[in-house]
């Protein structure tokens, strides 16, 4: 498929952002993010490779650039409670250790799954062709992106497992990620079918 100008200079940013901060960890001698990378390099590839069946919108794309880029920045810029993705935003809720809302690391996960929940309504809508049943289709669209967020928690899973000193986290950090990554989901499908009621 033949990219317009906004994708182009969309793939470009991808591109830089997997190249940069690839040798950014390897020199810092970081495999986790390295290895986070790498993911962000597949899902580069998956997401416009696949284009010409998908036909993402342009804004789904930038999204999906944004969340590659706030998370290569999440391990490696410094704040005063460790890196990026450590930084504690704001005191909802202070439980103790890593029971804590509201994190960098919380708002990334709802922003990618958000991201996510619009890409399943997509499909459903603009490739499957269900064009009726709209709370079903939404739905449906929310519990897949949030079951979808398995893959990113095995991928946590994996590096806290084999790599040593990672920031993953242990199970409160797993729960909090699952209800943001549902959160995420649930707010940007339900503001998308909104808006597309109003049009």
């Amino acid at each position: 498929m033949k990219l317009n100008r906004i994708q182009k200079g969309l793939l470009l940013v991808n591109i830089a952002v997997v190249v940069g901060f690839s040798w950014y960890y390897l020199q810092a001698a970081d495999y986790e993010f390295l290895a986070y990378a790498g993911t962000i390099a597949v899902v580069t590839a998956l997401l416009f490779g696949t284009l010409k069946w998908s036909r993402f919108s342009n804004g789904i794309i930038l999204g999906v650039t944004i969340w590659g880029l706030l998370h290569m920045l999440g391990g490696s810029v410094m704040t005063a409670d460790g890196v990026l993705y450590a930084w504690r935003i704001f005191p909802f809720f202070d439980g103790g250790g890593e029971f804590y809302i509201l994190k960098f690391d919380q708002v990334v996960h709802a922003f990618l799954y958000g991201i996510v929940g619009l890409m399943f309504y997509h499909l459903l809508r603009e490739v499957v062709g269900v064009k009726t049943h709209t709370l079903l289709v939404a739905a449906v669209a929310i519990f897949a992106g949030a079951g979808f967020s398995i893959i990113n928690e095995i991928i946590e899973f994996l590096a806290a497992v084999n790599i040593p000193n990672t920031g993953v986290g242990g199970y409160h950090n797993t729960v909090l990620d699952m209800i943001f990554n549902l959160a995420g989901a649930l707010i940007a499908v339900v503001i998308k079918v909104g808006i597309d009621k109003r049009n």
